[in-house]
This record gives structure tokens, sequence and C-alpha cells, in this order.
């Protein structure tokens, strides 16, 4: 379990995956914060350090402590390592999803634009993609291409939300109503294939009902996606997680 600090913060920077992980029972919840925790320690890189040198050598830090786990050496002392050993191993995780989850944060390094839209989808799916997947797989359940869809969609559509920071940046390359509609298209096929995912695994990939009503919103004639942001009240995301919840589908 989570400290209330780590926890705290989490809700602060994650709160749309922690909103979904209630649906899960207490323990299942418990496992999906710890991973939302890893990943943030992953996201969180880029902002830390003033060179990417520096980035590097903490994105080594944890393969180090991901090999330890599944070489089965010790385990490096941390509020999260310690927990995520148990977890990893105990619902066999394989290990090439943790070091590909690992390499597309490192991703974030790199000051280079994304050269087309399909690089752009690939990062997605490594990033949010595979935390989803892995998700489902700590839930008890075995993921499928439509489970990396909806990462991928959640992914694009966060990247059309941070369109105005990114614009001339990793963004540069890439049209803005293009990346909605590719968030769409990904959405849209996650939507067909979940339909039989188990109840249980649900709360993993239950956030990715926000995308359609944020990419409503997006695409507004009234919204300048390189000056404005957008707002969706927490009350609404609940009622919306809800009955995605009911229906079993995004």
């Amino acid at each position: 379990m989570l400290s209330a600090p780590t926890l705290d913060q989490l809700k602060s920077v994650d709160p749309d995956r922690l909103r979904a992980a209630v649906f899960a029972d207490e323990e299942g919840r418990e496992r999906l914060e710890l991973l939302y925790a890893f990943h943030y320690e992953l996201a969180k890189v880029p902002e830390l350090v003033s060179e990417p040198m520096i980035g590097q050598i903490r994105y080594q830090w944890w393969r180090d402590a991901v090999a330890e786990i599944y070489e089965g050496g010790t385990v490096r002392q941390h509020e999260i390592t310690t927990p995520l050993a148990r977890v990893l191993k105990g619902y066999d995780v394989p290990r090439f999803w943790v070091d590909r989850l690992i390499d597309g944060r490192e991703r974030d390094l790199d000051p280079r634009p994304f050269a087309n839209l399909d690089e752009a989808k690939a990062y997605c799916r490594q990033t949010s993609g595979i935390l989803m997947q892995i998700a489902v797989k700590i839930l008890g359940s075995e993921p499928d291409d439509a489970v990396l869809a909806a990462g991928e969609a959640w992914g694009l559509t966060g990247l059309a939300r941070a369109y105005g920071y990114y614009q001339n940046g990793m963004l540069s390359q890439i049209d803005f109503k293009e990346l909605c509609l590719a968030a769409r298209d990904s959405r849209n096929e996650a939507h067909k294939g979940l339909k039989s995912i188990p109840n249980e695994a649900f709360p993993a990939v239950a956030y990715a009902a926000l995308v359609p009503k944020f990419l409503s919103r997006l695409l507004s004639s009234k919204h300048d996606p390189k000056t404005m942001t957008i707002t969706y009240g927490p009350l609404m995301k609940q009622l919306r997680l809800l009955g995605a919840a009911i229906r079993g589908n995004i």
C-alpha cells in the first residue's frame, strides 16, 4: 500500500486513472495505485533533470531495479520497487512489457519532434497502451489488442489536450485535427474489442470512457488548441465512468 503523501501526489497528477481504479476491489485498487505510482516515477523524470544524460541515469536505475525483480536478486529498497516486485511476479507480467514502458517514457527526454502521426501513435501505444496492458494483467486477465488501442486513444487524447504546450516541440510536425481523429479511431477500435473484457479487469481500462467527451470539446469550432485548454468537471467524469462501468465498455 502506498504512503499517504505518495497517494495524495498521485491523485493530483493522475486523477482519472485513480477514479477508474475505485471500481476494483480493495486489493485490485491497491495494485493499480502501485502501478500508476511506478508509471509516475518514470513520467516525471524529464521534469526533474536539467539535461538528458541525468535523466538517462534515472531511467537506468529503474531498469536495474526491474532486472533485480525478474532475475531473482535482492531488490533495492524503495516504497515502490518492493511491493512492485510482488505484483509483477505474482501476476506473471512479462518483463519486456515493463522494459518497453521504461523505454517509451525515456523518449520524453528526446527534444526531436515526432516525424509523423504514425510515430506519435507508436509512442502512445508504448506508453499509455503498455501501461493499460499491465494494469489488465495485474487484475488477473489477459489483455488483447483492444486494450492497447484503448491506451493509445488515451495517450493521443492527452497529447491533443496538451497541444498548446507541445506545438513547438514534439508535436510541431503533427496536425491537431489529425491527432484528434486518430484518437477517435483508436477509441472506436477499442470500443468494439472491449465488449468481452471481464468485469474484474474493467477498472484498468475504464478511464478511456472519458475520451469521447474530451474529443468532442477539443474538436469544437470554438476551441483553439494553440491557446486554449479544456475543462471537464470531476463530477461529470465520475458519472461517465459510472455509466461505463454499468455498461462494461468504454
